[in-house]
């Protein structure tokens, strides 16, 4: 004997709904700083990563400020080269790598059919672990303590003992939190591709956007650990 199946009323759908709601839901006013959503944190990922590149462009205006004309005094020398250095490091590791990883934390569940990320802590985690190192990436040259070494501090420039001093180690202090970030952003998208999939779909069933965030995610696994070892080491 089958058990009878209790039809529910439109009102109890609705009132399911709005506990499923208030369940996934961002905390209220200051606690929404501590959301782990990973929609949330996705649009935090790509608003600060553009917050950074229209300062890198400020940045890059300024130098073709001081080239516009001859003999021209609008920077001098030592801010020149340390907005210089700030451009090409803000525009690489502030924004080219955090956009796709904010790309990819919002649009990976969804494409996997998955409710949210494996690991929404540590997406929080990376988030904020980027923002920091932005900070001090990005404020040292309000306090002429920026890095002035050449575009990404290439050696033998940024080993000479006049490009080496604070500025240097503040450019490696933010860098190595940015690099923790996209490590840690790395480690969910891959568990989140790996295992987070929607029943039935098999890896090679995944959309080709998802195979593309699998491989870039694998790449910065492998390649930021020996940067912050040379962070480490310089």
């Amino acid at each position: 004997m089958s058990a009878a199946i209790k039809k529910r009323s439109p009102e109890e759908y609705k009132a399911q709904e709005e506990r499923l709601r208030a369940v996934w839901a961002n905390p209220a006013g200051w606690r929404y700083w501590t959301s782990v959503n990973n929609y949330q944190i996705g649009l935090w990922y790509g608003s600060a990563a553009f917050a950074f590149m229209l300062f890198a462009g400020v940045l890059a205006l300024l130098m073709r400020l001081q080239l516009a004309v001859p003999d021209n005094d609008f920077l001098s020398a030592d801010v020149f080269n340390q907005a210089f250095t700030l451009h090409g490091t803000v525009m690489m590791f502030l924004f080219a790598v955090p956009i796709f990883e904010a790309v990819a934390i919002f649009l990976l569940p969804p494409m996997l059919g998955a409710r949210e990320m494996p690991f929404p802590r540590l997406g929080a985690f990376s988030f904020w672990s980027f923002l920091l190192g932005g900070i001090f990436v990005c404020g040292s040259i309000f306090f002429n303590a920026a890095p002035s070494a050449g575009w990404f501090m290439y050696p033998p420039l940024a080993t000479d003992k006049e490009f080496s001093g604070i500025g240097a180690d503040i450019w490696l202090l933010g860098l190595s939190f940015i690099e923790v970030a996209s490590i840690a952003a790395a480690v969910e998208l891959i568990v989140g591709i790996m295992k987070c999939r929607a029943p039935g779909m098999r890896i090679n069933l995944m959309p080709l956007f998802a195979w593309y965030l699998l491989i870039v995610a694998g790449m910065i696994l492998f390649a930021f650990p020996p940067l912050i070892a040379g962070d480490l080491l310089f």
